[in-house]
């Protein structure tokens, strides 16, 4: 798959010379303008690295990655006019992997994005984006395709489809569920998995697919292949 990075920042002349610069090392560039855009971007594709200004007019940048990082753990590099330490430190502090001042060379942040997607690289070997049959799960971007066609699931709903792609075939239990997605600490009232599966399965197809969420009596609930 392509690495792509995701550039925002309200300067036109930010996103052309870091696109040519990170393009001439293969790297494909997406660009956003405001909070919205990165957020319509991050819903309906896949995103390595985001470079993201601080001072944008709409939303400050330290908000964005505020947000973003309440569902993703998704590689994030600041560009800011403003040097100060404690600036950075803030930055760093709100989940941040890396803190550019400008003016910048864009050497250097080539440098820095190859050096950062290296560095996740190494520390998730294996995908975080799950498959059975028709069906993907990206639990670090919290989306949920079917046929590459994005599911609006919460991000609840993506936390259950996920433990169950990784456990496809196999009979679940609605008390390992809770605790596994819920947490082991957590004392609940299993009908909340019967509340979460019903809406899921309202929102996953039905046709077209060949997989689906059966219920196993007695136990609980399967993700199997079905013709």
């Amino acid at each position: 798959m392509e690495t792509t990075v995701l550039i925002c920042d309200d300067n036109q002349a930010i996103h052309d010379i870091l696109s040519t610069f990170l393009q001439a090392e293969g790297i494909e560039c997406v660009s956003a303008y405001s909070a919205q855009d990165v957020y319509d971007i991050l819903d309906t594709r896949h995103i390595d690295l985001i470079i993201l200004d601080i001072m944008l007019p709409s939303e400050r940048g330290t908000d964005i990655c505020r947000q973003i990082r309440k569902e993703s753990s998704i590689p994030i590099i600041f560009l800011s006019a403003l040097g100060s330490e404690s600036d950075k430190i803030i930055g760093l502090k709100l989940g941040a992997d890396d803190y550019v001042t400008k003016p910048f060379s864009p050497y250097e942040v080539v440098l820095r994005v190859q050096t950062i997607l290296k560095r996740a690289s190494a520390k998730q070997p294996e995908s975080n984006r799950l498959k059975f049959e028709e069906l993907t799960v990206d639990t670090d971007a919290y989306l949920a395709l079917v046929n590459g066609e994005k599911i609006d699931l919460t991000v609840k709903e993506i936390d259950i489809l996920g433990f169950f792609v990784k456990h496809a075939g196999a009979a679940l239990s609605r008390e390992r569920i809770l605790n596994s997605v819920w947490g082991y600490n957590y004392y609940g009232d299993t009908r909340a998995v019967d509340a979460q599966i019903k809406r899921l399965r309202q929102k996953l197809p039905s046709e077209g697919v060949h997989f689906a969420i059966r219920s196993v009596y007695g136990v609980g609930y399967r993700l199997e292949k079905v013709e």
